[in-house]
């Protein structure tokens, strides 16, 4: 009877069969829970879904996603346009005094500071 139950192993989250997966791993505390390489990859979903969030908030790129949040916001584009100009006008030598203060605007209304 212990032979047919060994032979019969399957996952104990979604129940399928150890020939239905491609890896079944076993509990090391309780040898008769077993977890297959499908429900690990959920749970990796899932717990990258609650990491993610964080990493997104904080400027950290994440894996599969190098855009920062703030990239999406509707200012993004005339943000890094100022912050070009600066960036020109500087490199020139010239006064960029208002390049400088146009890029501020934009990044204090991004950041929703008044007066911005």
């Amino acid at each position: 009877m212990a032979d047919a139950d060994a032979s019969n192993l399957s996952c104990s989250f979604c129940y399928k069969s150890e020939d239905s997966v491609s890896k079944l791993v076993s509990s090391p505390n309780n040898p008769k829970a077993y977890i297959c390489d499908e429900c690990i990859a959920v749970c990796a979903i899932v717990l990258e879904d609650d990491i993610e969030p964080h990493l997104v908030h904080s400027g950290i790129p994440t894996a599969g996603s190098e855009r920062h949040l703030r990239l999406a916001h509707r200012l993004a584009s005339p943000l890094l346009t100022a912050v070009e100009r600066w960036i020109r006008r500087e490199a020139l030598g010239d006064d960029a005094s208002e390049e400088l203060a146009a890029l501020r605007k934009v990044a204090l209304e991004i950041i929703q500071i008044p007066g911005g």
